[in-house]
This record gives structure tokens, C-alpha cells and sequence, in this order.
């Protein structure tokens, strides 16, 4: 047999040593020969064998040489590398040396023959001699990898009798951390894997599937629950197959278990994260896109597609620059090169719509990393609504801006500092109708407190208005007298609070210089006093003797019957109308204050029944109810109605008809009577005009001051009838 023909081709070291040169060589150049993996050193003392010990596979020892002999050198190349196969070649054959040999580890013993085939033999020992070493050292490796990686596993491996209860026949790894029980308990069966560990609702389950991959010849893969030595329920994940005998039958199990609680928590909560994430990207009231680097969009919601007027179908694959009328490739390349992961931009766009509609839009955008890809989460809010709010609010503060800075009225803004204990309130604006009234200038208010502005009772004062307001959160009216550095006037005013959120985060005041007024109004109200002092008189100093010449022409008609004293009479009367009509005129106060809601058909009727009408009528054509002063709107109609009756036609078949009616802002009271020609119609309401005989010329004038006392308009026109027909307008109607 050509030992070179072995399938072991890796080139084997043999290191000879013989005192013989000669034999050395020869036994060199046969084993070379037979063999020719065989690479072989030769050496003539142990000494120099010794210092040439490492690089060689094997060692050939004579066992007669002068230095030592072949046990001694064995003991010597043991001590240095005691796992060096030793071949004994050596031609003093004994049973002594032989045992000797194998006490002291010699891998092999050849007695030297004569002939050549000795060398074949030999050659053979030293093959098998080094590959079983070589094998030996390879399953040692083998075995400290597998115990290494078995050490470094997140678990432990183990084998099994395939059994209920699966009694453990090898266990290794982190046993005692995955289950709390040491390796040697579960091997010795002081704790069974299935009847102790498995959890009892995963028991029937696991069985099941572990036979039937079994039965198949497939690995198996499960996860289930243990319950640990302390009692803690954790989740493994298992993989194994069955193992068979020569007979074909399962002989055991073998396989490795890894604690996955923690992985499972974290998918449990990957799954719950992305089920939200799904339920916000799909129902959000925003719109939601993702694209990749490219632009591209990989996805959208329903809220995105229904806004654009796109399917799904249709969005998907459409770059950013396709909605976004304002993007372009290289701006969105160069701010997306810009962010990093977790920077998020917020920037306004304008997107357009299927139909080729465009509208504004907010945009947020978020980088995020997904399989290792960059890719883009852009969330857009249609802004038409808050763009049209911000325009308007910005139209409106011009105008306030406008209104404010040229108001007559003095205007200020106060900002609530503070809290209820204790509040401030800081000036923020005043207009130039506020600094002309109070010399104030706004620099040297605006940022201040009222205290700190003034350092007065002026403080005070407008601290106590202020306060109200805030405190009662609705308008406080004040009129008081300040001593302002312009001197001191009266000022009369409305602070009103400004409510944000249910806080009172702002005052507005409204002021005006009512001096000049409220002068007048004293001295109105002293001439009032005087008239009505006068009138007074008038009445007392004119009806006592009127009263006596009525009395005594009553007297002498009783003597005398005599027209002249009808004459005398129609004067009496006259006079008695003047005295009336004077002394209304003298108790106007000029203003309406105490206002309520009036039926004018009920405060004409009213009116009717207390002038002296003859045969004339009274036509109703209104249900409209008004905020007026009802006595004086009583008195109204009085005059109205007289004035109708005293100016009617004189013939008795054509009596005068009385109209009352609906005009638009107001009511009319008309005649069909002769009317009143236009030229004459701007002096009716002048005191003392009248065109019929016995007159005042009062009762017109009395009308146009009842109506301007209530803040009406009157005037003259004619009547449906060619009669006279009195408008009042601008009448407030009631709630």
C-alpha cells in the first residue's frame, strides 16, 4: 500500500533521532519516499534533538544513543511538550524497554527489522500517530469553542429523554439565571423541566407541538411560560430537534432556551406604539405623507388624499415638488441634507389640488430613520381659515389703530398685572385726545403703574374705578373731577374689562372733557329754575285775575245777554290756552331719561280721550311698541290731536278724521284736513305760529321739544288726503 496516497496531504514534521548518521539518513530518505507528506529532520544527540523539538510533528527515537537513552529522552520531551507524539524505533527489543516505554508515554513502540518494509511501517505509525493527535487537538479545540460558546449564550443548551416531564439529561449555560434551579438539579431530576418549570397552562400545548416536529423530523421552534424557582412567570423562546438512535427511534431531545419576557414586553409595546401610530397617521384631522431621500411618497393618509382630490393609488410615487407648487428638487435636497435625526422643521408651503386649486398650508417635518433608510414625516394643516383670521385681525387692528389714535374721546389701555391680591394695572397706550384732555404724554404713562405715574390721589381715583371693573369683570361709568397737570376738569368715563380665557387680562378706558357741559348744564338748570320760578308766577299772577273776569262775566250774563260778552269769553279762553301752553313749554327739561316700553295705540288713545275732539275721528293703523317716556309721549299726541281738530274744516259734514300710523323709524299722526302749503311747512314749529284764529302758536313747538327731549327727529309733510301729516323718526323700538 503507497501510504502517499492517504487523503491527509498537510505536510507532517518528523524529527529523527539515531547516534547512527548513516542509519538516520537512510531512514530519512525511505520514509520521505514511501510517504511524501513525510518532511524529516534528522539529529545525532538528544541535545541538539532537544533544542529542536518545537516546529515538528512527531518524534523518532532511538533508544540506545550515549547521551541518553530513548525512555530518558521521552521523560525529557514530555516535561517540554507532553502532548508531541513519541515513536520508540529502536532495534534492542525487550518486554523491559517496552514497558518502560508505555510508563513513560511513549505513543508508539517499532522494533527496527532488517529490509526496507520496516520504513513503510513506520511511516504508517507516524501518520496515524499524528492525526490522531491532530484529531485529538481538533475535538479539544471544538469542545472549547462549544464550552465557550455555550458560556456566552443568553441561555441555556440542553438534552433530554423525550418523555412526559422531559427529565434532563445534560444542562448548560444560564440555567440557574432563567430558572433559578442549578444546572445539577434539573440533571439529577430534583426539579422535572415539564412538570415543574413549563408553566401549567403551556404544558398540553408544548407537548403537541414538540411531537408533532418530531414525528416530521423538523426542528421545532416555541415560545411559552416557566415559572421560576421564585415564582416569577417569565417567557422562553425554544428551538430543538429530535435526536434518533440507529434503529430510527427518537433517542432524545437536544436543543437551546433563551428568556424573551423582555423582548416580548418590548414587541408587545412595538406593536401597541405602532397600532397608535396607525390609528393617529390614519385618522389625524391633518394631512400625513412620508417620502424617501428621492422625494418620493411611499405613503399617505386618507385626509391627505381626500384634501388634494388624489387616490392613494395615485399619491404614492409622487414627489413633494408635485403637491408643493413652492418646492423645488434642490431646495428640498439641500434642507433635508441640513437635518439630522429627530430635527424637525416647521416651514408654510402652498399645495395643489387635484383640479389645479391651491391653498396654504402649515408643514411640519421630521427626519426618521426606517430599515436603515432615510426617509421624511411631513404633517400639513390646511391655514386658509387662520390666514383669513390673521388678515382680519390684522384689518381690524388698523382700524383700531385708526379709531384709537384719532378718536375725539380720550382713550387708554391698561394691562392686569398681577393677581386678585395683588393686582396692578400698567398703562399700555393712550391716544392724543387723551394726552391734549389730561397733559399727559403717552411716554411718560406707557409702562408705568397708575402709582408709580402719578404718586397722588389721582392714583387713587382711577386705581378705584379700576379695580371694580376688574373685580365685577363688566363696565364701571364714573364722572369726577381730576386735577390733571392741563388744570382740573371734569372728566366722565367707561372702563371696560377685556376678558381672555375667562381672565381679565386688559382695561379700556374711554374718557371726555365734560367741564364746559356741565357748566352749561348749571347754568340751564339755573335758567330752568328761574323760568319755572317764572312760570310759576305767571300761572299764579295771570289765572287768579283770569279766574275773577271769568267769574264775573258768568255774573253778567246772568244781567245782560249781550253778544259782546261772547266776545269777552273766546278772550278768557284764549288766554287760558297761552297760559297752558306757556307754562309746558317753561317745565321742559330738555332731556328723556326715564324711558320704557310704549304702545303708541294705547298712548294715543289715551290722548284723545283727554282733548276736546268735537266730532272728529281717531284711525289707529299701528301695533308698533317704542321706548319712549309714556306721559310725555301722551303729551305728544295731546298737541298733535288739538292741533288736527283746531285747523279741521268749520262746515259739520266734513268732519276731520284722525290718523295715527307706521312710518320707517318712527310713526306719523295725520289729518285730511287743509293741509299746510310747502312754503309754509319749515315755520310750523316756531313758537308763536298759527293759522288758525284763536291760536297760541305753541302746540307744534311743543311737539318739536317733546321729540328732540327723547332724541326724535320731526317733520311736516303732506297727507295722504292732501291733509297735514306730522313724522317723528328715529324712534328706538322696544327689545
Amino acid at each position: 500500500m503507497d501510504v502517499g496516497t492517504s487523503a491527509t496531504t498537510e505536510p507532517i514534521r518528523v524529527l529523527h533521532v539515531d547516534d547512527d548518521e548513516s542509519f538516520g539518513e537512510l531512514a530519512r530518505t525511505y520514509l520521505e519516499r514511501v510517504d511524501d507528506c513525510l518532511d524529516v529532520t534528522t539529529a545525532t544527540s538528544t541535545t541538539t534533538a532537544l533544542g529542536a523539538l518545537d516546529g515538528h510533528d512527531c518524534v523518532v527515537s532511538d533508544y540506545d544513543m550515549p547521551e541518553q537513552n530513548g525512555i530518558e529522552f521521552l521523560e525529557r520531551v514530555r516535561d517540554e511538550r507532553p502532548e508531541l507524539p513519541f515513536i520508540l524505533f529502536t532495534g534492542k527489543g525487550s518486554e523491559e524497554v517496552a514497558s518502560d516505554a508505555i510508563s513513560a508515554g511513549v505513543t508508539d513502540y517499532l522494533q527496527k527489522e532488517v529490509g526496507t518494509d520496516q520504513y513503510t511501517v513506520l511511516a504508517n505509525r507516524i501518520r496515524n500517530a499524528v492525526e490522531r493527535r491532530r484529531s485529538e487537538r481538533a475535538l479539544d479545540e471544538h469542545n472549547r469553542r462549544l464550552q465557550t460558546l455555550i458560556s456566552n449564550l443568553p441561555g441555556m443548551v440542553y438534552r433530554c429523554r423525550n418523555e412526559p416531564g422531559w427529565p434532563m439529561e445534560f444542562v448548560g449555560g444560564e440555567c440557574e439565571q432563567l430558572t433559578g434551579y442549578p444546572a445539577a438539579a434539573l440533571e439529577a431530576g430534583d426539579a422535572v423541566w415539564g412538570e415543574d418549570v413549563i408553566h401549567p397552562d403551556d404544558r398540553d400545548g408544548m407537548w403537541t407541538t414538540v411531537q408533532s416536529a418530531i414525528d416530521t423530523g423538523d426542528p421545532f421552534e416555541v415560545t411559552y411560560r416557566v415559572v421560576t424557582r421564585g415564582g416569577d412567570t417569565k417567557v422562553v423562546w425554544e428551538r430543538g430537534r429530535g435526536i434518533r438512535d440507529g434503529d430510527g427511534g427518537v433517542e432524545a431531545i437536544e436543543g437551546f432556551i433563551t428568556d424573551v419576557t423582555d423582548q416580548r414586553r418590548r414587541q408587545r409595546r412595538l406593536e401597541r406604539t405602532s397600532e397608535r401610530f396607525e390609528a393617529l397617521f390614519e385618522n389625524s384631522p391633518d394631512m400625513v405623507n412620508i417620502h424617501d431621500a428621492d422625494g418620493a411618497i411611499v405613503d399617505a393618509n386618507q385626509r391627505f388624499c381626500e384634501e388634494l382630490g388624489y387616490d392613494r393609488a395615485d399619491v404614492v410615487g409622487m414627489r413633494v415638488w408635485d403637491v408643493d407648487t413652492e418646492a423645488d428638487p434642490e431646495g428640498v435636497a439641500s434642507m433635508e441634507a441640513e437635518m439630522e435625526r429627530g430635527d424637525v422643521r416647521r416651514f408654510d408651503a402652498e399645495f395643489e389640488r387635484s383640479d389645479g386649486s391651491t391653498f396654504p398650508v402649515e408643514v411640519h417635518l421630521a427626519q426618521l430613520e426606517v430599515g436603515g433608510e432615510r426617509q421624511y414625516l411631513a404633517i400639513s394643516r390646511d391655514v386658509t381659515e387662520r390666514r383669513e383670521r390673521e388678515a382680519e385681525l390684522r384689518r381690524l387692528k388698523r382700524q383700531y389703530e385708526t379709531v384709537f389714535e384719532n378718536a375725539q374721546d380720550g382713550l387708554f389701555l391698561l394691562e392686569v398685572v398681577g393677581d386678585d391680591d395683588d393686582v396692578e394695572f400698567v398703562y399700555r397706550q393712550l391716544n392724543p385726545a387723551h394726552e391734549a384732555m389730561s397733559g399727559l404724554s403717552a411716554e411718560s404713562l406707557v409702562g408705568k403703574t397708575e402709582h408709580e405715574a402719578f404718586h397722588s390721589a389721582l392714583g387713587d381715583q382711577t386705581t378705584s374705578h379700576h379695580r371694580r371693573c376688574y373685580e365685577r369683570r363688566e363696565p364701571v361709568e364714573f364722572e369726577e373731577v381730576f386735577e390733571f397737570p392741563a388744570g382740573d376738569i371734569v372728566v366722565s368715563g367707561t372702563v371696560s374689562p377685556v376678558v381672555v380665557d375667562g381672565e381679565v387680562t386688559h382695561l379700556v378706558g374711554v374718557t371726555r372733557d365734560v367741564t364746559e357741559f356741565k357748566e352749561r348744564e348749571r347754568a340751564l338748570r339755573r335758567e330752568r329754575d328761574r323760568l319755572e320760578e317764572f312760570a310759576d308766577i305767571l300761572s299764579h299772577d295771570l289765572r287768579n285775575p283770569l279766574n275773577v273776569a271769568q267769574g264775573n262775566l258768568e255774573l253778567a250774563r246772568r244781567e245782560v245777554d249781550a253778544d259782546h260778552l261772547d266776545t269777552v269769553a273766546n278772550a278768557h279762553e284764549r288766554m287760558r290756552t297761552l297760559i297752558d301752553d306757556v307754562l309746558a313749554l317753561a317745565r321742559q327739561d330738555g332731556t328723556v331719561t326715564d324711558l320704557e316700553d310704549v304702545a303708541l295705540d294705547r298712548a294715543a288713545k289715551r290722548a284723545w280721550s283727554t282733548v276736546a275732539t268735537g266730532d272728529a275721528a281717531l284711525a289707529i293703523e299701528s301695533e308698533q311698541v317704542v321706548r319712549a317716556d309714556e306721559g310725555r309721549l301722551v303729551q305728544l299726541f295731546e298737541n298733535l290731536f288739538r292741533n288736527a281738530v283746531e285747523h279741521a274744516p268749520e262746515n259739520p259734514d266734513d268732519s276731520v278724521t284722525v290718523r295715527v300710523g307706521d312710518v320707517d323709524g318712527g310713526f306719523y299722526v295725520e289729518d285730511d284736513g287743509f293741509g299746510i302749503p310747502e312754503e309754509e311747512r319749515g315755520r310750523v314749529f316756531e313758537s308763536g305760529y298759527s293759522t288758525a284764529d284763536g291760536g297760541t302758536g305753541l302746540g307744534l313747538t311743543i311737539v318739536s321739544e317733546l321729540a328732540a327731549a327723547h332724541g326724535w327727529d320731526v317733520a311736516v309733510t303732506e297727507g295722504t288726503d292732501e291733509g297735514t301729516r306730522i313724522e317723528v323718526t328715529g324712534v328706538e323700538p322696544a327689545e
